[in-house]
């Protein structure tokens, strides 16, 4: 074994199979001396109990963690510049245990308005947030210059991720932005006068445009009636050929400098794209839509996938991949075949694939997205996905038996990063265990990656034949 991963693998052991306080207490002793290469393996390993933190929301596991990642950025050349202002965040945050009260309507009406997504579909903006809009503060205003008209609009509330740019859509620019701390900015920049239409329906502003000059720059309408009769026009006739209006995006996960799950030579990454690639190739055979977040070797951060999907205005969000059990003892006996759907962990298995599959993308989350990791996960969808999961485990363990012994690993709850701010069903696939002696070579099998892209296209169909 390559001596770099052997301590690879040590180290993995050791942060899975020991507490915290005794993976701390070896980066304390051990950091400064390291060599590199071990350096950027404990830097990992610290981030994976970061995420741990986050999920659990332990303010003392937080700080201790983000106190070490300071140091080994640093010490690493990556930009620590997160790590420290969430850091100065939490030093004024008390660490007492909390209790779980019943919120009152007033308080619950205090709760922080994020802005989760922004799409475009046809010639229409529409932007998500966390909870309704109903009595959410709306400003608009205009800075007309010669030959350059801006409309704006400010909402009072947090934006979830970074700023957001469109050309030549709806007017020739329009950003969105965290203008400050409490107020999210959208400008429309356009070379004449138009005029910007937002329609508030429950958590979504549907933002419009009229090409003709008014005195009104900015109509806002608190009024359901015309969206309810845009929905009602564009809605897809429930026919059997329906499912060719359907658009299903396949996410292959990891890619390029992000393996994913290794066992020696056996790459997550790998076995994920071919598996997806033959998914593909059943829906598209059957009359769907399909993208792919990546059909080559490269890596995508994990909210720009979920993001893609929004784009694209999907009906259905898969992202495949592939488990790993966490230490060598027990490699030997995890196995089986799991659906993930979006909700709180309530399993230690559960948490541990979250953690797996969230580590390569911490870099990514901003301070507003960490606050909303647990907070947001977009309730909405979380029944249509647990369905979802329902049909899709079902249907590809029925295909996968005709191959190889699959394990039933269940219909599972997670908190996976890629699935947060999907605004259609979405479920997280874990089509076997690479770690496994067996189940692992199993995922590189032709005949039993056709099984498995059958059994999850076959679980499309079942959730759409129910779902309509």
């Amino acid at each position: 074994m390559h001596k770099f991963l052997a301590l690879f693998l040590f180290l993995a052991i050791a942060l899975f199979g020991a507490n915290e306080s005794q993976v701390f207490a070896n980066f304390d002793k051990s950091f400064a001396n390291a060599t590199a290469a071990q350096k950027a393996t404990m830097h990992e390993n610290i981030k994976r109990i970061y995420v741990q933190a986050i999920i659990k929301n332990d303010i003392n596991l937080k700080k201790e963690s983000l106190e070490r990642l300071i140091t080994s950025a640093k010490a690493l050349k990556l930009d620590s510049k997160s790590y420290i202002a969430d850091l100065n965040k939490l030093k004024g945050v008390k660490t007492t245990t909390k209790t779980t009260k019943r919120e009152t309507p007033q308080q619950q009406s205090t709760k922080p308005l994020y802005m989760l997504s922004a799409s475009k579909m046809d010639d229409t903006l529409v932007l998500k947030f966390n909870q309704s809009l109903d009595g959410i503060k709306l400003k608009n205003f205009s800075l007309n210059q010669k030959g350059a008209y801006r409309n704006v609009i400010d909402i009072e509330a947090i934006l979830n991720g970074k700023s957001l740019n469109y050309k030549n859509f709806i007017v020739d620019s329009i950003r969105i932005a965290q203008f400050d701390k409490k107020t999210v900015r959208i400008v429309f920049s356009d070379s004449s006068q138009k005029t910007i239409k937002a329609d508030v329906k429950d958590n979504t502003l549907i933002i419009t445009t009229d090409n003709f000059i008014s005195k009104e720059n900015i109509k806002i309408a608190k009024t359901s009636t015309k969206i309810q009769t845009q929905t009602q026009s564009k809605a897809i006739p429930q026919t059997p050929v329906a499912k060719k209006n359907k658009i299903i995006v396949i996410d292959p996960g990891h890619g390029g400098t992000d393996p994913g799950a290794v066992n020696g030579s056996l790459k997550e990454k790998v076995a994920v794209l071919a598996v997806s690639q033959k998914l593909g190739e059943y829906l598209q055979k059957s009359g769907y839509t399909v993208y792919f977040t990546r059909n080559n070797d490269k890596f995508i951060n994990l909210r720009t996938r979920t993001k893609f999907a929004n784009d694209k205005n999907a009906d259905l969000f898969l992202s495949i991949h592939a488990n790993a059990a966490p230490n060598a003892q027990k490699a030997k006996t995890m196995h089986g075949i799991e659906t993930f759907f979006l909700s709180p962990a309530r399993s230690e298995r559960s948490k541990n694939a979250a953690a797996l599959e969230n580590k390569s993308d911490i870099e990514e989350m901003n301070y507003f997205s960490q606050q909303t990791f647990l907070n947001f996960l977009n309730r909405e969808k979380i029944i249509a996905s647990n369905k979802l999961g329902i049909d899709m485990q079902r249907e590809i363990l029925s295909q996968a038996r005709r191959v190889y012994k699959a394990t039933d690993g269940g219909v599972r709850e997670a908190p996976f990063w890629v699935l947060v701010g999907a605004l259609m069903p979405a479920v997280l696939i874990e089509i076997g265990y690479i770690t496994h002696p067996t189940e692992g070579k199993m995922l590189y099998d032709s005949a039993y990656q056709n099984a498995l892209a059958k059994g999850i296209a076959n679980g499309v169909e079942s959730y759409f034949a129910k779902n309509r």
